[in-house]
């Protein structure tokens, strides 16, 4: 899976600097949680479907310096949400679900497009495998009262996005629209 600029605005925006547990949601490569980890203190948990993906992911984390602070976890995020907390009961005795203060993610975004050929690039772009609405119901089960969530989604799921978050008692605080340059329309929207 390549680098993007997008994901690669996000991890560089998104306030993390205060967070004592964040949550990637879709990790990938682990690209944003590298980012996150170079920001902030926080201990940082990145949930990763494609065990490809995962794979490499957990190679990145181990060179990095942070690796301390670095967890992958290979699941669908529903199912950590879910389950996570008999999973990781030992790590986080203190509390019956993992609660992050701090969520960030660059989901598979694509409604109703044309699917990749690709199984990999389909799962990491379209979310006809994990739909808006399930990504809210998982940050809403994960955030804690006080948290707040990071994304990234092209405009069109992002009207939508906030809709489903309402439902939630979710609403966006901060909004930045992101363009190629000054003469192309606004593609992407960096939410928190």
């Amino acid at each position: 899976m390549k680098v993007t600029t997008d994901a690669s605005l996000l991890g560089a925006y998104a306030d993390v600097q205060q967070a004592q547990r964040i949550l990637d949601i879709g990790a990938g490569t682990g690209l944003l949680s590298l980012f996150v980890a170079q920001r902030s203190t926080a201990q940082i948990d990145a949930v990763e479907l494609d065990s490809q993906a995962a794979e490499q992911a957990r190679k990145n984390f181990a060179n990095s310096p942070w690796s301390e602070r670095l967890n992958l976890i290979e699941m669908d995020i529903r199912d950590y949400a879910m389950l996570g907390p008999q999973q990781h009961l030992q790590q986080h005795s203190d509390q019956n679900r993992p609660q992050y203060d701090c969520i960030i993610t660059n989901p598979p975004f694509f409604t109703g497009s044309t699917q990749n050929p690709c199984d990999r690039s389909a799962l990491a772009r379209h979310n006809t495998h994990l739909p808006l609405s399930d990504l809210m119901k998982s940050i809403d089960q994960l955030l804690s009262a006080d948290g707040v969530v990071w994304i990234l989604l092209p405009l069109a799921e992002s009207d939508a996005i906030i809709k489903l978050a309402e439902s939630f008692s979710l609403y966006p605080q901060q909004r930045m629209l992101v363009r190629n340059s000054s003469q192309h329309p606004a593609h992407r929207e960096i939410m928190r």
